[in-house]
């Protein structure tokens, strides 16, 4: 009997200016307990030294019977994103690219463009888009 979990990418932020580092990616199995390890006691050390409260930006969810490598596809996400604005837009890249389900919060806490664009496409708790929005969401024409 297999054990595995499904395993949850995220981008989380936050608005302290004062603080290079304000975004980090992660990968893990329970992302609600990460997220308050982030914001309390346990989290990495460099989540610590920003000592800000730290928002769900992006969430990716890579299921348990997938192929896929979470290593790999967060190393993308890191390699070739910097700031805040570029590494949401990979995320959605990531997420297409991959056809991996994508929570993003509706409340836009940190004010990034593309989510602004997200506001008008929810319904039932969810943001519903097509391809055309997609597309306006990696090319950042939001």
């Amino acid at each position: 009997m297999s054990t595995k979990k499904d395993l949850y990418l995220y981008l989380i932020a936050h608005a302290r200016t004062d603080i290079k580092t304000h975004t980090y990616i992660g990968c893990v199995s329970n992302f609600y307990m990460r997220l308050q390890q982030h914001n309390g006691q346990g989290g990495p050390r460099i989540t610590k030294r920003a000592a800000g409260y730290w928002n769900p930006i992006i969430v990716l969810k890579l299921p348990k019977h997938t192929k896929l490598q979470s290593k790999k596809i967060k190393c993308e996400w890191k390699q070739s994103s910097r700031g805040l604005e570029s590494r949401v837009k990979k995320g959605f890249y990531l997420a297409r690219k991959y056809n991996l389900t994508c929570y993003v919060t509706e409340e836009n806490v940190c004010k990034i463009g593309s989510l602004d664009y997200l506001k008008d496409k929810w319904k039932d708790g969810k943001a519903h888009v097509n391809d055309d929005d997609w597309n306006r969401l990696i090319q950042n024409d939001t």
